[in-house]
């Protein structure tokens, strides 16, 4: 279930190259968005540690990265 839930999230293209340059000038806030779920979403929580080698913020959003260089959507706040 939580794979469907992930393909739902990947992002385009375009995005995908803008995450890559952005989070090489960014600090790795894979921690702080675990940290943001665990109360609110401890399961996506889980699933964001166990997947994602890294994550960032950008335009209102967290978005991490998985093994496979693919940046995924896992929070916004709009």
């Amino acid at each position: 279930m939580f794979k469907a839930e992930v393909d739902a999230n990947t992002v385009p293209e375009a995005l995908q190259r803008t995450l890559d340059e952005v989070s090489g000038a960014m600090v790795d806030r894979k921690n702080e968005v675990v940290d943001l779920l665990c109360g609110e979403q401890p399961a996506k929580s889980r699933q964001v540690e166990m997947s994602y080698i890294r994550c960032t913020w950008w335009e209102g959003c967290y978005y991490c990265q998985d093994e496979a260089n693919q940046w995924h959507r896992v929070k916004c706040f709009i």
